[in-house]
Parts: C-alpha cells; sequence; structure tokens
C-alpha cells in the first residue's frame, strides 16, 4: 500500500534472554540482576548476545525489507518511564557491574580496581567514588559500539535502510547528566550512525506539561545535529492523571514543532480507542503542514 515500514528492534531489553540465560543480567551496584518490574536488561557489554542479536537483525531486514530500522533499549538499565522530575539523581541505577563489564572497564580505560574490593557494592561504590568520569565514559563507548554494530548489520543487507534510535527523554543537564552517566546514550556520538533520533517524549508519564516535548526536542537538536523524530503519548500510562484531549493535542502540537521533523505516536491501540483524539490528529494544522 505504499507505507513505510519502521521495524522496531529491542537490543537489551530482552526477558526471554534472560529467562534462557540468567549469565546475561546486567547488575545493578548492590550486585543484583537489574530488573524492575517488566523492564529486564541484558548486559550492554556481552559480545556474545551483540553477536547474535546483529545476526538476528540481518535475518528480519532480509525477510521483510523494511524502510528503517529503529533500535529500541539500545541502552544501559533505566526505568525512565517511572522517574518523576524531582527524583535525586543519586537513586538513579548504576549498572552494569558484571565480570565482563568490570574486565573490559579496566582494560579499556586503565583502570585497577584494588584487589582486596570483593563484594560488587565495594567494587561499585570504588568505580563511582574514584573513576565515575571513566566509568561514564566507557558506558557511552558500549552503547556507540552497539549502535554502530547493529546499524552496520542492516545496512550490509539493505544498504539504503534508515537507522532510529529511541533515546531517553532527558536533556543534557537532567539529573546531573544522566542521559550519559545512567543509559550511556553520548546522543552526539550515536549520531554518526543515525539517521533520526526519537526522543520518548511521553509528558504525562513523567508528569511534565507539554511545552516539555519541544525543549526536549529543542535539546536534543542542539546535541546531535541529526534529524529528531519526537514520539509523544496518546493515552495515560504509570501515573493516575488523565491525559485529556486538549492536552493530547497540545503535545502533538510541541512534538511537530522544528526542529522536529515528524511525530511518532504511542500508541495506536490508545488512539483507536478515542474518536475525539483520532480527530485532533487529522485536523492538526501542523501534522498537515508536515505531511505536505
Amino acid at each position: 500500500n505504499g507505507l513505510t515500514l519502521f521495524l522496531i528492534f529491542p537490543v537489551f531489553q530482552n526477558p526471554e534472554a534472560l529467562k534462557e540465560d540468567p549469565g546475561l543480567a546486567a547488575v545493578t551496584a548492590a550486585g543484583a540482576p537489574a530488573r524492575e518490574e517488566w523492564v529486564e536488561f541484558v548486559c550492554p557489554a556481552r559480545e556474545d548476545y551483540l553477536s547474535r542479536m546483529a545476526g538476528h537483525l540481518k535475518d528480519l531486514v532480509a525477510e521483510f525489507g523494511p524502510d528503517v530500522v529503529s533500535l529500541d533499549f539500545i541502552r544501559y538499565f533505566v526505568f525512565w518511564e517511572k522517574v518523576a522530575p524531582d527524583r535525586a539523581p543519586e537513586s538513579l541505577p548504576q549498572t552494569c557491574f558484571c565480570p565482563v563489564c568490570l574486565a573490559g572497564f579496566e582494560k579499556e580505560m586503565g583502570a585497577r580496581i584494588p584487589s582486596e574490593l570483593v563484594a560488587t557494592a565495594e567494587i561499585a561504590k570504588w568505580i563511582l567514588e574514584t573513576r565515575a568520569a571513566d566509568w561514564t565514559e566507557w558506558k557511552c563507548r558500549v552503547v556507540a559500539r552497539a549502535v554502530e554494530r547493529l546499524a552496520a548489520a542492516a545496512r550490509e543487507v539493505k544498504p539504503g535502510i534508515k537507522v532510529n534510535i529511541h533515546a531517553v527523554p532527558w536533556r543534557k543537564d537532567d539529573f546531573g547528566g544522566a542521559v550519559r552517566s545512567i543509559a550511556g546514550q553520548d546522543l552526539a556520538r550515536i549520531a554518526l550512525y543515525a539517521d533520526f533520533i526519537s526522543p520518548m517524549c511521553y509528558h504525562n508519564m513523567v508528569r511534565q506539561s507539554p511545552a516539555w516535548v519541544h525543549d526536549v526536542v529543542a535539546d536534543l537538536s542542539a546535541q546531535t545535529r541529526t534529524a529528531i523524530l519526537a514520539s509523544t503519548q496518546v493515552s495515560e500510562a504509570y501515573v493516575e492523571k488523565t491525559l485529556a484531549p486538549g492536552e493530547f493535542g497540545a503535545a502533538l502540537e510541541e512534538a511537530l514543532k522544528p526542529p522536529s521533523v515528524g511525530v511518532v505516536l504511542w500508541s495506536w491501540d490508545a488512539l483507536s480507542k478515542s474518536p475525539e483524539k483520532m480527530e485532533i490528529l487529522k485536523s492538526s494544522a501542523g501534522l498537515k503542514k508536515k505531511a505536505r
């Protein structure tokens, strides 16, 4: 029917893989598997896992021939959907402290973890207190390499395919720079391998105003100079505050303001159940302008 097909490809959020091999789990500073409700992360530094994912992506691109591959959960563990604006940065989860990561960190960053430190909590405390900047750099390198690897895998099968990256909707300085230090998403670095960056600007979910959507888009655009494809939510999730049609319309307009190149709506199921929001979408002047 002439529709552009986006293939959403979750990367490190993979409960099925963890059920088969629990040893793949990312490890928190407390030494526990990185898990919160439905969010369960594989360690991003596991080359064996990433190699399998690259092969799986190549198979999908070959079978379905999508126009765009959209890499989701390509970051370190954090349940950002439940991080409110007043959250203390130090309360956010730090990962991954598994043996693979610790060995890679020591080798690549020239660090030497004191031999007397044995427990994961002790090692994590030492790293975060004495080598925090190097730890953030290590995490950002790991994620950027994963983006590069998967983008190359998709383009090997279909050279003209576009690559989109789902980004945590945190501005550069939010939560003390947590987009890098916690999520490991250095957007300027990641953008080198992507055609679009798509921040998941679910304002109602994270207790922000519709105007915040544009703020995030502008901040990410300034960091990357890459096309920003804003994502916005259609209905409430994780909060009791209802996302009314008028608020949806306001967020939609904010998502379409330049420098955004378009909008992603989450989700179709919610939109299809709301004729009023569907009409707002159809009648949006900004959307019509984008369509032209």
